[in-house]
């Protein structure tokens, strides 16, 4: 009998490489990111069904062209998601406040890191139909943890926010360095 990795294992693996990437970017660029997947998770909340009918053949661009797919409305929405976190936080210029120097800095990107990570797991997993949630739940306590608490990793990341900038004194990018 072949001994399988549980997906507690990808989960962890994930997390640890998004804390690695935000703690190698830096607090600046993983808020970016972070924004980011918050625009990506409208952006996708609000086309994502006019794209799966695009894909299907149902709806057309300007009545001329359409595509005949069968990706899943979980592939696209995913897809989606990707794209728009990679486009917004490489090529938007969106950045973080650079006027936090503090000692708790390298905490807080790993903090920021944790965060993004979660978020971006929870909705991946939220772009899932129900039935497949739940199996996932079932099959692995991160994923239900991650699945159970999508609210608090929605708003977890905007809490901390708010705490950092009221402890920093509420400091912006304006502020001289």
């Amino acid at each position: 009998m072949v001994n399988l990795p549980s997906w507690d294992l990808f989960i962890t693996l994930f997390f640890i490489i998004g804390i690695a990437y935000g703690f190698i970017l830096q607090k600046e660029k993983i808020i970016a990111t972070l924004v980011s997947a918050y625009i990506a998770l409208v952006i996708v909340s609000v086309w994502s069904e006019t794209l799966h009918k695009f894909f299907l053949g149902e709806k057309a661009v300007l009545n001329q062209l359409f595509v005949r797919s069968n990706a899943s409305p979980f592939t696209i929405q995913v897809i989606m998601f990707a794209v728009i976190i990679l486009l917004l936080s490489s090529k938007s210029g969106i950045s973080g406040s650079k006027a936090s120097k503090s000692i708790l800095s390298p905490l807080e990107s790993i903090i920021y890191s944790f965060l993004t990570t979660a978020l971006i797991l929870s909705s991946i997993f939220y772009f899932l139909p129900a039935e497949a949630r739940t199996a996932f739940a079932a099959q692995s306590k991160l994923a239900k943890l991650i699945i159970d608490y999508h609210n608090w990793w929605i708003m977890l990341p905007v809490l901390f926010l708010l705490f950092t900038g009221f402890r920093n004194g509420g400091s912006s990018s304006r502020s001289s360095e």
